[in-house]
């Protein structure tokens, strides 16, 4: 395997109760971390774990009253993370699972959870698929320079195994190869990869790619202002992006793309932009002319 290539990782899932959607500890080899996942209804159970006896970073989620996003967050650290948990199970109402970040070995400190807890914050906004029910965004703290790199390397395991619990909100969707902002330590931890398609329709211009996560329409798209036709799912979701100014006027017959964005299917983004209902895999052509659906295609016939 070339050097720099990716690599394959064996994550482990252990059911603590047996529950596939129980007490569930996420780990994996070479690494001292670990990730416990619990339901809310299932805290008690939770709280007499050893993970809750230990200092970590912890994210609550929930969903979002108005239904213009997924979910609602807060993130917080403590050195026995059982006493903060505690409290929010008394005074916080929204969530209804959560994820406790620490060590098999207890070798975090009050600096360490300190600094992943402001970096999960960062990434977060970043993000920006949750309301978070933090009130500030704290600056990351400065730490030595081994010990920043060993928190990233956490932070980075970490990142890999919360979405086999069904945490995505921290996945930052960049256009561009992965970069370093040496200014803030922030890092473009997802670029696209996959192959890009083009659609090109009445005031529709857009460009997009493939990607294992989702169908990822790339900033600036313009699409057409003026609804036509749709079925209800995607007008439910072209009215949220409106919203959420996901979708923002541009002259007086467009909207544009302000990031981007990840969509549920190929049809949906189509949709969404052309303010009418598309079959996406028609719709979308790749720099050669050939649909989405030619493309499957192909690749199921072993030709791509």
């Amino acid at each position: 395997m070339p050097v720099g290539a990716p690599r394959g990782v064996s994550i482990r899932i252990y059911l603590a109760d047996g529950k596939p959607q129980g007490l569930r500890v996420v780990d994996r080899a070479g690494w001292t971390g670990t990730c416990l996942a619990f339901a809310r209804a299932d805290y008690g159970e939770a709280r007499l774990r050893d993970e809750l006896r230990r200092s970590g970073a912890y994210v609550l989620i929930g969903p979002q009253e108005d239904g213009r996003r997924p979910s609602r967050v807060y993130i917080g650290e403590g050195d026995e993370v059982r006493t903060r948990l505690d409290s929010h199970h008394r005074e916080k109402d929204f969530w209804t699972h959560g994820y406790v970040l620490t060590t098999k070995d207890d070798s975090l400190n009050k600096a360490h959870v300190r600094y992943l807890e402001a970096r999960l914050l960062h990434l977060a906004a970043e993000a920006d698929a949750a309301v978070r029910e933090n009130g500030t965004l704290p600056p990351v703290p400065r730490l030595g320079e081994s010990e920043e790199a060993d928190l990233e390397w956490y932070l980075d395991t970490t990142l890999t195994l919360l979405p086999l619990v069904g945490v995505t909100i921290f996945d930052v969707v960049k256009d561009r190869p992965a970069e370093v902002d040496h200014s803030t330590g922030a890092r473009d931890e997802s670029p696209l990869e996959g192959v890009e398609y083009f659609l090109q329709a009445d005031l529709t211009e857009a460009t997009a790619r493939d990607d294992s996560r989702g169908f990822a329409v790339l900033a600036g798209a313009l699409g057409r202002s003026e609804a036509k036709v749709m079925t209800p799912s995607y007008k439910e979701a072209r009215d949220r992006l409106i919203a959420e100014r996901v979708l923002v006027p541009h002259g007086d017959k467009q909207l544009r793309l302000t990031k981007t964005y990840l969509f549920d299917s190929p049809s949906q983004a189509a949709s969404v932009l052309a303010a009418g209902s598309k079959n996406g895999r028609d719709a979308w052509r790749d720099a050669q002319g050939r649909t989405l659906k030619q493309n499957q295609e192909r690749v199921a016939a072993g030709l791509g």
